[in-house]
């Protein structure tokens, strides 16, 4: 169970599911004010259009959970990488 693994495997299991709650609250940030940060830039919703705006969200909200899945693989040894 948790801890069995190597333990650059714990630290990067952590780091992951670190990452993606800060990509959640991006996702969440981005929601609420209509901005989105693209590259180096905030980018608004009326700048690119809703549908746009959305996709961006929705590959976010995918990196998050693959993110998710990575982080709790390494750290409870569910051997999702073969």
């Amino acid at each position: 169970m948790f801890g069995e693994g190597r333990t650059e495997e714990i630290v990067v299991g952590i780091i992951a599911l670190v990452l993606a709650l800060l990509l959640a609250a991006r996702v969440r940030w981005a929601d609420a004010t209509g901005q989105i940060p693209l590259w180096r830039k905030q980018t608004t919703r009326a700048e690119l259009g809703e549908a746009k705006f959305r996709a961006l969200q929705v590959i976010n909200i995918a990196v998050m959970m693959l993110l998710i899945v990575a982080g709790l693989d390494m750290l409870l040894g569910l051997n999702l990488r073969g």
